[in-house]
């Protein structure tokens, strides 16, 4: 099984469908972290240190499995 990408704590599901598919990039996240990026959209939260690495993580690697 992988492991989150954003949190390298969680575990993905091996069926991508059951994922969430990261707000910041084209890649599949935990439920958790799909549900706190979906908060700190709409303005609930702020930017998590997780976050904010990830996303800059991203920016340097588009291409991130």
């Amino acid at each position: 099984m992988k492991t989150c990408p954003r949190c390298h704590k969680e575990t993905l599901e091996d069926e991508q469908a059951l994922n969430s598919l990261s707000r910041r990039g084209n890649v599949y996240i935990c439920n958790p972290c799909g549900d706190e990026e979906a908060l700190i959209d709409m303005g609930e939260m702020l930017p998590t240190k997780a976050e904010i690495e990830f996303a800059a993580q991203l920016q340097s690697e588009p291409d991130l499995p």
